[in-house]
């Protein structure tokens, strides 16, 4: 088994999350030392993704050690969110289920079972709730996908929405206020809603606890399966205190961007 050690303290988003996928395509394990705890979300959203373990150890106040490795999860991809309270557990299990066959998510409150429960019998995924110490075990299994001849032809019609301001358009700021208020209103009556909306620079401050005024909307859209997310350095920059949705950085906003069939802007 191949190890590789990066110590990434000091490197600035997305770096450490670059660097360390690199490391895998030559490496069973590697263990990255950041200095900062966005940096290990992002780190553990990559291990997500890739369907990889990851384990952290914070042994200091600015030092933490994650270990990302290739081995089998016997659990399909674990998520543990009983200490977060920005991850979403609908929204993790949906983006995790896009890739690997299984998802166990850990959480706490009986909402977050509802939401999981709803989300697993909307998309006939198999479902298994058992009780922890610390709250629930949610296990969900993704269905079986018909063969090639059975799926029928249909349009692509995802989008994704990219908001960089508090306000829509150009103007007086109360109006740009009220626009984005309707705007984000209108997208949770659409009939098909966006994968995912991300949030950067002055947009962040819509996901800020105090100081957004579209949280009713933008939960609604959390509720329905939509993605949110927030840039990580706009998240540190500005001092935002998630409301909703879950830090990201430019790496996968780059990818996210890239790999989306629409992109909408306000």
């Amino acid at each position: 088994m191949k190890k590789e050690k990066l110590n990434a303290q000091g490197l600035a988003c997305p770096l450490p999350v670059i660097q360390t996928k690199k490391l895998l395509l030559e490496n069973d394990v590697v263990e990255t030392t950041v200095d900062n705890f966005i940096a290990t979300q992002n780190l553990e959203k990559m291990a997500n993704q890739l369907g990889y373990n990851f384990e952290m150890v914070e042994e200091a106040k600015d030092k933490y050690i994650v270990t990302i490795s290739k081995g089998e999860v016997t659990e399909g991809v674990v998520i543990d969110t009983l200490c977060d309270k920005c991850v979403v557990p609908v929204t993790q299990a949906k983006r995790t289920l896009e890739e690997e066959p299984k998802v166990t998510l850990l959480v706490r409150l009986q909402e977050h079972v509802d939401s999981l429960e709803k989300f697993a019998e909307k998309n006939n995924h198999g479902i298994k709730v058992s009780t922890i110490e610390e709250g629930f075990k949610v296990e969900i299994t993704r269905k079986e996908v018909a063969t090639q001849e059975e799926l029928p032809v249909v349009k692509d019609e995802s989008y994704i929405v990219v908001i960089n301001k508090s306000q829509m358009g150009h103007g007086s700021e109360e109006l740009g206020k009220r626009l984005i208020k309707a705007y984000l209103y209108a997208l949770t009556e659409q009939e098909v809603l966006p994968k995912k909306v991300i949030f950067y620079n002055g947009g962040g401050l819509l996901v800020d606890r105090q100081r957004s005024h579209v949280l009713d909307e933008l939960r609604e859209l959390e509720n329905n399966g939509v993605e949110i997310v927030c840039c990580g350095a706009c998240i540190d920059y500005n001092k935002i205190d998630l409301a909703v949705g879950n830090p990201t950085n430019m790496y996968f906003i780059v990818e996210d961007m890239r790999k989306a069939n629409r992109i909408i802007q306000p």
